[in-house]
């Protein structure tokens, strides 16, 4: 039997008792199918199962690099001899040095950088732990030829300004993304996964030099960009940094069986006790936002995502003028507390509750408080899925676009606009305007930032103290880890060198006389018990809109 390993790894010459073990191994249940037969919805066109596991033309088997400890161990079992060959690039020795000793590497952030050092796998450290400082360490120590892959341009160059500031010898940082074609000098290279995936003659010229793949934010692997662009270099280190390794998707499996098996998770009570994050005081605010009859969906967290009803719950909610203003009024009463984050699932909200709060700033004297808008980009129009080709044929007449058959899904689509011409010309947000908008928080010239899931990951802004989470989420429950609630709630959480006395408050805006979104409410509860946050008591009645004198009670 012949084992080859590169960038991933190829069987040939298998016993039959062991490949049954392997596929085995690789042919895993779908959780989109099951989670659909939970739900009680359609299962068409959704595979029972899925096979991490491919056959070559020769009849060889493909496998993912991360299984090799598991082939190892089999192969041993079956005592079936094997000739293993490896042919991976190792890299030349870069010199990133000297280290900045003003980034010192603290206890909690030892054990997962030396255990990153021993094996290919996968660290997890919460939000605010130094991820990205300890991912510098763990370069600075390799020294070769380094690949930092990330999603979104913002991490492209809040990661290169890490890097300069903790590698002194980095030299020039290369940049593959935003329009930019730079290998700097070649020590290294953070790139989009967008972009790689986008042109393939920059993974070509990668994969001849470099020795260490970080993947930042690994949770993402399991996405198609990310497997099908990481999974091609035969780097001989391939390392992933997460706060979490959960995903909504239940498809963690495929990001152990690409990168390796998670080495060191680091505990949120090692940074309570390093006092490296502020644990804030959650506030829960309620509002008089109802529904219809909910009697079907109380307590169902699951319950969103397609669902036409959740959709309509949420497009009622964002109409709703009396949420609307409880929202926005709570916001301007915040503002002497310190700078603000607004986190909301919709770009339309957010600019309906800027437009709020601007007008109600003005009236009660605020004059000199700063509002701005950040968000992903937005796209006028995308394709939704129709019940049938008259519906789509129906949708695409009323709204003069045009509609489609999705052979692959099998179902009709419609173009859907999601703005209006005028509103997409007002609120697009370029990335200059973006990037200026961002530098200008972290100077403290925007007391209020209005975000959407930009805010998730990597938004490092210290200075941030009060956080409204303003739109209905999920925290944990049966099909979900609350990793978006974690992350966002992470953002305020950070320790601020301008003001060691940093106290934080975060508000969860709670509509609890609409089931499912109750629901929601309690599954929220779980995440900030897990994050060691102490929590008020859950109210006898939610009847009571708003909690008189709420902010006054607030020690700073």
């Amino acid at each position: 039997m012949h084992v080859y390993e590169s960038n991933n790894i190829r069987v040939s010459g298998y016993p039959l008792p062991l490949k049954l073990k392997i596929v085995d191994d690789l042919t895993i249940d779908n959780p989109a199918y099951l989670r659909a037969k939970y739900q009680r919805r359609p299962t068409w066109g959704i595979d029972q199962k899925l096979q991490l596991f491919t056959y070559d033309n020769d009849g060889s088997l493909i496998l993912p690099r991360g299984y090799a400890d598991r082939l190892y161990n089999l192969i041993t079992e079956t005592t079936t001899s094997v000739k293993w060959d490896k042919e991976q690039v190792e890299g030349e020795t870069v010199d990133f040095g000297p280290w900045n000793e003003n980034f010192q590497i603290r206890d909690y952030q030892h054990p997962l950088i030396d255990n990153l050092l021993r094996k290919n796998g996968i660290g997890v450290s919460p939000a605010g732990s130094g991820k990205t400082i300890m991912g510098m360490r763990y370069i600075y120590e390799v020294g070769r030829p380094t690949l930092w892959l990330t999603h979104t341009r913002d991490l492209v160059y809040q990661t290169r300004d890490r890097a300069l500031s903790t590698l002194k010898g980095v030299g020039r940082v290369g940049i593959l993304g935003d329009g930019i074609e730079d290998f700097g000098d070649r020590k290294l290279i953070i790139a989009t996964v967008q972009t790689l995936k986008a042109k393939q003659r920059l993974v070509e010229k990668l994969k001849e030099f470099i020795g260490v793949v970080v993947i930042d934010e690994a949770h993402h692997f399991p996405s198609t960009q990310f497997l099908d662009t990481a999974a091609q270099f035969p780097a001989k280190r391939i390392v992933g940094l997460t706060a979490t390794p959960k995903r909504k998707d239940e498809m963690e499996q495929l990001m152990y069986l690409g990168i390796g098996p998670v080495l060191h998770e680091v505990p949120r009570t090692a940074l309570y006790k390093d006092d490296q994050l502020v644990l804030p005081e959650v506030k829960f605010i309620y509002t008089s936002f109802t529904y219809g009859n909910e009697d079907s969906a109380d307590g169902n967290i699951d319950a969103g995502g397609e669902d036409l009803d959740y959709q309509d719950i949420l497009y009622r909610l964002f109409e709703n003028e009396d949420r609307l203003n409880l929202v926005a009024q709570s916001i301007v009463d915040a503002v002497k507390y310190g700078q603000s984050i607004v986190l909301s699932e919709s770009v339309r909200y957010c600019f309906r509750l800027k437009e709020k709060v601007d007008k109600l700033l003005l009236e009660q004297g605020y004059r000199g408080c700063k509002t701005a808008v950040v968000h992903g980009g937005l796209t006028r129009y995308i394709w939704k899925v129709a019940s049938g080709k008259r519906q789509a044929e129906a949708l695409a007449a009323d709204y003069g676009t045009e509609c489609k058959y999705d052979g692959k899904a099998r179902r009709w689509k419609v173009k859907t606009p999601q703005y209006t011409e005028e509103e997409f010309k007002k609120w697009q947000v370029t990335k200059k305007k973006r990037q200026e908008i961002l530098d200008q928080c972290r100077e403290g010239k925007v007391n209020i930032l209005f975000a959407t899931q930009l805010a998730r990951e990597g938004l490092d802004i210290p200075s941030l103290c009060v956080g409204h989470t303003v739109t209905p989420k999920r925290g944990d429950g049966k099909s979900n880890t609350g990793l978006n609630l974690e992350q966002e709630i992470g953002r305020i959480m950070r320790k601020d060198p301008q003001n060691p006395d940093k106290k934080a408050v975060w508000f969860d805006y709670v509509d609890a006389s609409v089931g499912v979104l109750k629901g929601q409410y309690y599954s929220r509860r779980k995440v900030y018990k897990r994050l060691g946050i102490k929590l008020p008591s859950k109210p006898k009645s939610a009847e009571k809109d708003v909690i008189d004198g709420l902010l006054d009670s607030i020690k700073f």
